[in-house]
């Protein structure tokens, strides 16, 4: 491949080990997206290269070919669903849209809570742990999990049709799994257990492992 093909390249910035910038690589896999990537942490040493095009310096991040930088993992997947267009795996209108886009949703808030037990916990010595604040955050976890699992029907979770609903839920299932093994075990979720492994043995899931890293960097 040449350097002018490599500069029109769209490029993913941020580490596969965070939840919000895997979910738009396997995306841009699955649309068959051509990328390069840049493995950035929004700590230590890469947190300035990031800062340039993000204030708040958080991953993921996408330049595309013309240049224009795209932050945050919802704006980047509303981009390439449109690049997609029929193909996209998030509806365009209607019903199925707003169907998908609630999954999606109590999704992203059930992850944040854990990102942010996940943060009292790394960042705070034990004795400072605000004990009802995690409680608070386990419970919001729960149950947002618990729904998802209440809520798919299978195959998929919106019917024959794989949507953006399935990739999101997976990779933060996956993800809890990894950080809160015990915690996510005994949940019960055993509809997003068999989705997650369904989908981390696809070629998508596959080539966007994450890394072995730190909490704080995986966190960004």
């Amino acid at each position: 491949m040449s350097e002018d093909d490599a500069d029109t390249r769209p490029v993913l910035y941020g580490r596969h080990a965070s939840p919000f910038v895997r979910r738009v690589a396997v995306t841009l896999r699955l649309y068959g997206i051509e990328y390069d990537h840049a493995p950035l942490m929004p700590f230590g040493p890469d947190k300035a290269e990031l800062a340039v095009f993000n204030p708040i310096a958080r991953v993921p991040a996408l330049r595309l070919a013309d240049g224009e930088m795209l932050v945050d993992s919802a704006v980047i997947l509303d981009h390439l669903d449109q690049v997609a267009g029929a193909r996209s795996l998030t509806p365009a209108a209607g019903a199925a849209r707003r169907r998908v886009l609630t999954l999606v949703a109590i999704a992203l808030g059930a992850n944040e809570k854990l990102v942010a037990g996940l943060y009292e916990r790394h960042f705070r010595p034990r004795e400072a742990w605000h004990a009802p604040w995690l409680d608070a955050c386990d419970k919001q976890v729960r149950d947002g999990f618990g729904w998802l699992d209440g809520q798919f029907a299978g195959p998929w979770f919106t019917g024959r049709e794989m949507t953006q609903a399935d990739i999101t839920v997976a990779v933060f299932w996956l993800f809890g799994r990894g950080k809160r093994p015990k915690f996510f075990a005994g949940l019960g979720c055993n509809r997003l257990q068999a989705l997650a492994e369904k989908l981390q043995g696809t070629p998508a899931f596959q080539a966007t492992l994450p890394e072995q890293e730190t909490l704080a960097s995986e966190l960004g």
